[in-house]
């Protein structure tokens, strides 16, 4: 199954700043590759510099950057283009959606992907056929620090 991952569930495991959400993501974005195809946007690949370099302290030096890039570089990128960001507008006019998200959430869409991992959106919310999931909310049966990736988006 193609699920898509937002920017700061790709860079919360590095962040010395939030021990809590770091081990609870931990080693999630790996097992979800074992189990998924994992996509990201231009816009995921390209986030993470500023926050490794800016909101960091220390903030990240470039071969650290470079590497941290590169292992989101290392999923399939969405690119964003024209056509991404005119539906991602019409989209954000629809759906009262912040922009940025709604150019997660138009990506997610046009990879085909099933499920979103996002902390911004409303966990189980549904757009088109793309499920919004918060891997760090706690549901009953499933641990946070597990996160559900299995279970088959409801039809």
């Amino acid at each position: 199954m193609r699920v898509f991952i937002d920017t700061n569930l790709c860079i919360y495991r590095l962040d010395c700043r939030e021990p809590d959400q770091a081990a609870r993501i931990g080693a999630w974005p790996g097992d979800l590759a074992a189990e998924h195809e994992i996509m990201v946007s231009t816009q995921v690949l390209i986030e993470p510099h500023s926050v490794l370099t800016r909101k960091f302290v220390p903030p990240f030096d470039y071969a650290a950057t470079h590497a941290a890039l590169e292992a989101v570089a290392g999923f399939e990128v969405v690119p964003t283009d024209q056509l991404l960001v005119l539906d991602a507008l019409a989209l954000a006019l629809r759906g009262q959606l912040a922009w940025f998200d709604t150019l997660i959430v138009e990506a997610a869409i046009r990879s085909g992907c099933c499920v979103v991992f996002n902390e911004d959106l409303r966990h189980g919310r549904r757009y088109a056929n793309l499920e919004v999931r918060n891997p760090l909310v706690t549901e009953v049966g499933h641990s946070a620090a597990r996160p559900r990736t299995t279970e088959r988006p409801r039809a």
